[in-house]
């Protein structure tokens, strides 16, 4: 019995052929801002893509330095999936950590980078990431990521417009 040898240029294009795995985690594409004005919700918003669905989508951030994170839910906005953080408070805060996570329906995770973000005068700052839609500026819901964080914002951001979730357990 002689040996099927279809060659290099064979197997290229049988791979090629083969479609993607089902099971790979989602992939987040998101372009940070250099930095973001005080007194002002900012909107983080991501082309998060899967080769199914994409079930959660979410923002972590804290003050920079601070030890735990809180976050927003990104919602699909028909072109991309966006967040709402609340408001650095001016002279509070000097600069923004986050991260994006994203699961798919198979509970597949993909985490991006961690990004840092100045918080400057608006003068400042030429093109700030500032939420421009009124209905999401004014009702932002931020969950704690851990008991210790207590039962209500972090002082370093503007708390009116913003429903804090603790953590319980």
């Amino acid at each position: 019995m002689r040996a099927n040898r279809i060659g290099l240029p064979g197997l290229v294009l049988a791979l090629a052929a083969v479609p993607a795995a089902a099971d790979d985690p989602p992939d987040i594409d998101h372009q940070p801002s250099p930095c973001t004005v005080p007194s002002q919700p900012v909107a983080v918003c991501a082309s998060i893509f899967d080769d199914q669905a994409v079930s959660k989508a979410r923002v972590y951030f804290r003050p920079q330095g601070e030890r735990y994170f809180s976050y927003s839910e990104m919602v699909f906005s028909g072109l991309e999936y966006c967040a709402t953080l609340p408001a650095p408070r001016e002279g509070k805060l000097e600069s923004l950590e986050y991260y994006l996570q994203a699961a798919d329906d198979a509970y597949q995770t993909r985490r991006s980078s961690t990004f840092q973000v100045a918080v400057l005068e608006t003068e400042a700052c030429p093109f700030p990431p500032v939420e421009r839609d009124v209905a999401r500026a004014s009702s932002i819901t931020v969950y704690a990521t851990h008991r210790k964080q207590g039962d209500k914002l972090d002082d370093k951001f503007v708390r009116e417009g913003v429903s804090f979730i603790a953590r319980k357990d």
